[in-house]
């Protein structure tokens, strides 16, 4: 059975770190190198199959202004099943647009896989899974279909 070396773990904390950052930071135009070319997304912001879908969300999501987010995560359980390399990472949002935007605008987890190519470590499965906050993913996700900000 294949285990989680070190290393593994620091190439895909770093690989979640940095989809937060580019997101966070007017980048999200970038994200889809982060993704394998067959991946798919899912969560509040819909499904998103291909690593083009990726790209073109965040082609999009460049030209919105949602506002000032930024994501925390930690807690990265990894692990091989069946060969895959899966991963759960616990995340809470903040969003200056909230109420109280001390208060986490979501909490929940990314449930991953993740595959190699060329030598790196790739997001290949993306499942956003809000546990709290669930309604004001979704509504956030609705206002930046609708082009408005966040």
């Amino acid at each position: 059975m294949r285990r989680v070396t070190p290393e593994i773990r620091a190439e895909i904390e770093q690989l979640v770190t940095e989809h937060h950052w580019l997101l966070d930071h007017g980048q999200a135009d970038q994200l889809h190198t982060l993704y394998a070319e067959d991946a798919v997304s899912s969560g509040p912001l819909g499904i998103m199959e291909g690593r083009d879908a990726i790209k073109a969300w965040g082609e999009r999501r460049i030209t919105v202004d949602a506002g000032l987010v930024r994501h925390f995560s930690g807690g990265t359980r990894l692990a091989f099943v069946d060969g895959v390399l899966c991963g759960t990472t616990y995340y809470m949002t903040f969003r200056d647009s909230q109420p109280d935007p001390l208060h986490p605008a979501s909490v929940g987890e990314f449930r991953e896989q993740y595959v190699q190519a060329d030598g790196r470590w790739l997001i290949h499965r993306r499942e956003i899974a809000p546990i709290f906050g669930g309604a004001n993913a979704a509504a956030h996700a609705q206002r930046l279909a609708a082009g408005e900000r966040s």
